[in-house]
């Protein structure tokens, strides 16, 4: 085999700028406003800045074990690699699967979403009853122009990342300060209200349901840990930027639902939400008038970034499982000259089409799936994070470096809220719903986690070779 084929992914071509900017777009700040915050103030009224400083509050303990572990050992298996190396092959395995999915989740929620404001945009262009075919040009447009970014190496995904981002934050911190420039003048005037614990509608299951979408909105910040191997002195600049993108957007989004919740009366935000129209256009149609348009365009641009990050994140899990051999080892390669995981790009995009497509078209309409691949995304998000914690235990304990609260209460709190999370949102929220509303997201997301179990505990002759190998590559300090 020639040194080209052998050549692994471009190494230090990322630093503690281009790591946040990848984390962030991955989160998408003004998204988790626009898209989230209608959702959740359809659930829980005005009390949507709980709901994220709720949410921001279960993400920490996960960023900070992120951020112990990453000072420590970095892969672009991230917690599959961790998973293998401290605790065993075989959950190594098990959790590397229940990665794959999470982040091709998190990449087909992206055209779902662009599609949406797709429709948004030609509505406001005169465009008459724009529907799924015009839905599905946007979501292919988007696809498009992700697919060209990833195949043509990191440096020009993030570039292109960081474009995307700069113009969702201009706009959306724009109309954020009109809103308070006018003193809220359409809506409830400014008050802080929606901090008050009293004003959660809809009782504790409404809560836990409007938490999906809070999960959701922190769901990606880890993306950062799947460009390691691409990062410049990995175990230093990774725990920095974890720490630092999640705090930052995290208060963003607690400062900015709150704007928005006190932008328009609850009425007519639910209202919206009901006929399927995004809150954030209506919003910035009472503040901005014409310039209503630039809240589709710059969600358009956040998608892009998002997805691009997204994509980065699924080709990478997808590769370092690959090339360790727990999965097909072409997902291993990279272009000889472009340094990425082509054919684990092919992977990623090609369940993307088919993702975004198949629900979309199931269920009938963008707005119904976006809701179901958020139930789905936050189901797989919270397995990740458990093995993110126990790793951290069992690591520091076992290297003799073992601090209580880093790396005994954070972990044991954030292993609490996680199954804390699946039993009230998924087994008890979700499945209380309808079938195509609820149940059958719960019912998806069980599937791979049993038929992965069986395929550890049954291994295939090939697949206890790859066990008996030696672990994931990993840099440790």
């Amino acid at each position: 085999m020639s040194s080209t084929e052998t050549k692994g992914l471009k190494t230090g071509a990322l630093g503690i700028v281009g790591l946040s900017i990848l984390g962030a777009a991955m989160m998408a700040p003004a998204l988790g406003i626009y898209m989230n915050w209608g959702p959740m103030a359809s659930l829980v009224g005005l009390a949507t800045p709980l709901v994220f400083l709720a949410a921001l509050v279960i993400a920490l303990p996960t960023a900070i074990s992120y951020s112990q572990i990453s000072a420590r050992m970095t892969s672009s298996g991230a917690v599959y690699a961790w998973s293998w190396r401290i605790l065993s092959p075989k959950v190594g395995v098990w959790t590397g699967v229940i990665m794959g999915f999470y982040y091709i989740v998190a990449v087909i929620l992206q055209p779902i979403l662009f599609g949406m404001f797709f429709n948004d945009l030609l509505s406001l262009m005169g465009v008459k009853a724009p529907g799924l075919l015009t839905w599905g040009i946007g979501a292919a447009v988007i696809i498009a122009v992700g697919m060209y970014a990833t195949y043509n190496g990191i440096s020009i995904s993030v570039k292109t990342a960081l474009i995307f981002m700069a113009v969702e934050i201009v706009v959306v911190v724009a109309l954020l300060g009109t809103i308070l420039f006018t003193g809220a003048s359409h809506g409830l005037g400014i008050t802080f209200s929606p901090y008050n614990p009293a004003n959660i509608q809809g009782g504790a299951n409404g809560f836990w349901s409007a938490m999906v979408f809070g999960i959701l909105s922190f769901a990606g910040f880890d993306v950062i840990q799947t460009a390691a191997e691409e990062t410049k002195t990995p175990t230093k600049i990774l725990p920095k930027a974890t720490i630092l993108v999640v705090v930052i957007v995290g208060l963003f989004w607690a400062v900015g639902s709150w704007i928005f919740t006190i932008s328009e009366p609850l009425t007519k935000v639910q209202d919206l939400m009901k006929s399927g129209f995004t809150p954030a256009t209506a919003i910035a149609k009472d503040y901005w008038g014409a310039g209503k348009i630039l809240v589709d365009f710059t969600s358009m641009t956040a998608l892009g970034g998002a997805l691009i990050a997204c994509a980065i994140g699924a080709s990478r899990v997808l590769y370092a499982q690959g090339r360790q051999g727990t999965l097909p080892a072409s997902w291993g390669k990279v272009h000889p000259t472009k340094q990425v995981p082509t054919q684990a790009l092919h992977v990623v995009w090609g369940c993307t089409i088919l993702g975004t497509a198949i629900v979309t078209i199931w269920l009938g309409d963008a707005n119904s799936a976006f809701v179901w691949w958020a139930g789905s995304i936050a189901f797989f998000a919270l397995l990740t994070y458990f093995f993110v914690h126990m790793s951290s235990m069992v690591y520091f304990w076992r290297m003799k470096q073992f601090n209580w609260l880093l790396h005994g209460f954070v972990p044991v709190l954030g292993m609490a809220l996680v199954l804390y999370l699946i039993k009230s949102t998924f087994f008890t929220a979700l499945w209380g719903l309808s079938w195509r509303g609820g149940k059958s997201i719960v019912v998806f997301g069980m599937i791979p986690c049993i038929a992965t179990l069986v395929f550890v505990l049954l291994p295939t002759k090939k697949l206890k070779a790859a066990m008996a190998a030696p672990a994931p590559e990993a840099v440790e300090a």
